[in-house]
């Protein structure tokens, strides 16, 4: 039985180590088949590990391979079932839901948020559904998924960390948690203009990098300044027939880019959808009990709280 469980562990490791190296370096589906495929063979020896069967469906959502990502999903929450809100969560999730400021020409607007509680430690993911990206009209993902992370003490009500996904670095600031408590436990969020990276307050004084722990890669992430360059320019599928109606380009200097001055009141939708569970595996919920469309999976926690790429 030892030995299974160590072979079953080398097949999702060298899976892991795929799934990082297709991420990292251009998304070539051979990498990916071999991610797969040792997911596959881990999960033969290992039927009911829990995290593997979700790695291998997070995995096919990567690739848009819905039917076989919702199917391990399922098998994750029969595993490890979620728990459906109650009262006092919907309270929690409203307390410490983020403050969203984005640019007073974004054009998409905020269709859809979802708070997954963490059942064991005291941290909320909150999932903003977009209506779309600026640069992926044809995508087939009707949406553009990214995450705020909040961190909190129990006994003290407060926040103790503020986390957010930006173009695959997740960035966090002290700057973020002292505001947010200054703000009843309401993080402020800036959203990027058409690509909707979230960024901490302070984040103009951070290193931008998407790191890769599984292949020893830190990865430059573009910066605001660059995003602002190539936005100006103009989008990159201008022509495309789902974006005739979308801006061509972002008008207005690097100045106007980084007006973060418009509100997106985050408790509102909240409230009036109700999107909120608690659960270890935020993607898994989402596309089990949640959205009846597609989009593209973000990574489910920071590192100390059991991140899963």
């Amino acid at each position: 039985m030892a030995n299974y469980k160590n072979i079953s562990k080398g097949h999702f490791e060298k899976g892991d180590m795929y799934l990082n190296m297709y991420d990292a370096y251009g998304r070539s589906p051979v990498i990916f088949e071999s991610a797969i495929e040792n997911y596959k063979k881990g999960l033969q020896l290992d039927p009911n590990n829990t995290l593997y069967h979700y790695r291998l469906g997070y995995a096919y959502h990567l690739m848009r391979r819905l039917t076989e990502a919702s199917g391990e999903y399922e098998v994750v929450l029969k595993l490890d079932p979620p728990r459906l809100a109650l009262e006092d969560d919907l309270k929690l999730a409203n307390k410490y839901a983020p403050r969203l400021f984005v640019n007073p020409e974004e054009f998409f607007g905020l269709k859809d948020l979802v708070a997954v509680i963490h059942p064991e430690k005291p941290i909320i993911a909150y999932n903003l559904f977009w209506d779309d990206d600026i640069d992926h009209p044809g995508d087939n993902d009707p949406s553009d998924h990214e995450v705020v992370w909040i961190e909190f003490d129990q006994d003290m009500g407060e926040v103790t960390g503020v986390y957010t996904y930006f173009h695959r670095a997740v960035l966090s600031t002290e700057e973020a948690v002292k505001d947010a408590n200054r703000h009843h436990q309401r993080a402020r969020i800036n959203v990027q203009w058409g690509g909707h990276g979230s960024l901490p307050l302070g984040w103009e004084r951070l290193k931008l990098e998407a790191i890769y722990e599984k292949i020893g890669e830190k990865l430059k992430v573009k910066d605001m300044p660059k995003r602002y360059q190539e936005l100006s320019k103009g989008i990159k599928n201008p022509d495309h027939p789902l974006a005739k109606n979308w801006p061509k380009r972002f008008e207005g200097s690097y100045e106007d880019f980084i007006n973060f001055s418009k509100y997106i009141d985050s408790r509102k939708l909240l409230k009036k959808k109700r999107m909120v569970i608690i659960s270890r595996w935020p993607n898994a919920v989402i596309n089990r009990y949640f959205l009846a469309y597609n989009y593209f999976p973000k990574r489910q926690w920071p590192k100390q709280h059991g991140f899963l790429t």
